[in-house]
C-alpha cells in the first residue's frame, strides 16, 4: 500500500489542528474588568458599553468579563490588582488612586470645580491628560490611564441631622476616602474625618460607628445609604473624577489592531458613562425624595471660605501646581 495517502492524511490533520490552534487563540484572550458600585450604576453602565463595543468591533476576538459591586474588592485592591495583572482594568476615585500616586490627591481638594461643565472642559483638555499620563508614568506602575469616569458631585449625608454650616460638622466623625488630603481637608470644616472602604459605609452608619458620610447623590440611592443616614446636606464640595486604568502589560500584549479597539472603546464607553452619570445625578434628587431622605442646601459661601487657602498649600505639598493651573484656566 502507497504512503501517500497515509501522509496526506496526516498533512491535513495537521493543517487542521493548525487552525483549530489559531481560532482558539483567537477567542482566548479575556480581559477582566471591576468596580465597587451596584449593578445598574454609573460604573457599570460604562463597563457594559466597554464589553459592548469591545466584543463587538474585535468580532468576538476579546471577550470582556465584568466585576460589579465589589466582587474583587474595595477600588485600592482592585487597582492593586490591576498593578499586579491579577485583574487588567478598573475604574478608581481620584481619591482612592493617591494612594499610589499622591498628585491625584489634588481632586480631593473641594471646591476645585464651578459646576459639570467645568469638569468636562477639563476632561476634555489635553493638556489636563498630558500631565495626568506624565505623573503615572512616572511612577512605573505598570498601569495606563485609558479613560475618566465621573460620579456626580459628592454632598455630605449624616443619620444626625441637616448640616447648614462647617459650624454644623464640629466633632462630626465621617467617612472619608483613604488619602492624607480628604483628611486635611475635612479637619479644616471641623469634622473628624474616618477613612473606610466604601464596602463598610453603610453598616458604620447604622452602627454609629461613623456620624455622617459624603458622596454623589446617586451614589447615595444606589447603595441605599439614605436608609442609615437621610440627611442629605447638598454641599457639592467634589466633583469625582475617576480615571479608568488598565495594565500596561496586557495592554501591549494585543494585536496592534485590537489595542486601538480596546482603546477607542475605553474613550467612547467613557463618554456614555459620564452621560449616564449625569441622568442619574438628576433623577436622584426626585428620587432620594420619595424614598424618605431630607434634602437641604447648605451655605456653601462658608466652607468655599475655609478650603480656599488650602487648594494652593495642597498643590504644592505634593508638587501638583502645574495640575492646578490647568484646572483653573478652565473655570469661566
Amino acid at each position: 500500500m502507497s504512503a501517500l495517502p497515509y501522509f496526506r492524511s496526516l498533512f491535513a490533520g495537521l493543517v487542521a489542528l493548525s487552525a483549530a490552534s489559531a481560532a482558539a487563540s483567537a477567542q482566548e484572550i479575556t480581559l477582566r474588568v471591576g468596580h465597587d458600585q451596584p449593578v445598574g450604576s454609573m460604573y457599570d453602565e460604562g463597563h457594559k458599553m466597554f464589553k459592548k463595543l469591545v466584543e463587538e468591533r474585535s468580532n468576538g476576538r476579546i471577550r470582556v468579563n465584568v466585576f460589579p459591586a465589589g466582587q474583587l474588592g474595595a477600588e485600592v485592591a482592585m487597582l492593586e490588582g490591576v498593578r499586579l495583572g491579577t485583574l487588567d482594568m478598573s475604574s478608581c476615585s481620584a481619591a482612592n488612586a493617591a494612594t499610589v500616586i499622591p498628585e491625584l490627591g489634588l481632586l480631593s481638594v473641594s471646591y476645585l470645580f464651578n459646576d459639570r461643565a467645568h469638569v468636562a472642559r477639563v476632561i476634555n483638555d489635553p493638556k489636563f491628560s498630558e500631565q495626568i499620563d506624565a505623573i503615572v508614568a512616572g511612577k512605573s506602575l505598570g498601569i495606563k490611564r485609558i479613560g475618566y469616569y465621573t460620579s456626580g458631585v459628592r454632598n455630605i449625608y449624616s443619620r444626625k441631622g441637616s448640616v447648614a454650616g462647617p459650624e454644623d460638622l464640629t466633632n462630626v466623625k465621617i467617612r472619608v476616602q483613604n488619602n492624607p488630603v480628604e483628611v486635611t481637608i475635612w479637619k479644616a470644616f471641623g469634622a473628624i474625618p474616618t477613612p473606610m472602604n466604601f464596602g463598610e459605609v453603610y453598616q458604620a452608619l447604622q452602627s454609629g460607628v461613623i456620624d455622617a458620610a459624603e458622596n454623589g447623590l446617586a451614589v447615595i440611592e444606589s447603595n441605599k445609604h439614605y436608609e442609615a443616614a437621610k440627611y442629605i446636606s447638598q454641599t457639592e464640595h467634589q466633583y469625582g473624577i475617576n480615571p479608568v486604568f488598565m495594565n500596561e502589560r496586557k495592554l501591549n500584549s494585543l494585536p496592534a489592531d485590537l489595542k486601538a479597539i480596546v482603546l477607542q472603546a475605553a474613550i467612547d464607553a467613557s463618554v456614555h458613562e459620564r452621560m449616564k452619570d449625569d441622568e442619574f445625578v438628576d433623577a436622584a434628587v426626585e428620587g432620594l425624595k420619595t424614598k424618605g431622605a431630607v434634602l437641604t442646601k447648605p451655605d456653601k459661601a462658608k466652607f468655599i471660605a475655609l478650603v480656599a487657602p488650602i487648594q494652593d498649600k495642597v498643590a504644592g505639598d505634593i508638587k501638583a501646581v502645574q495640575l492646578l493651573e490647568t484646572i483653573r484656566s478652565q473655570k469661566k
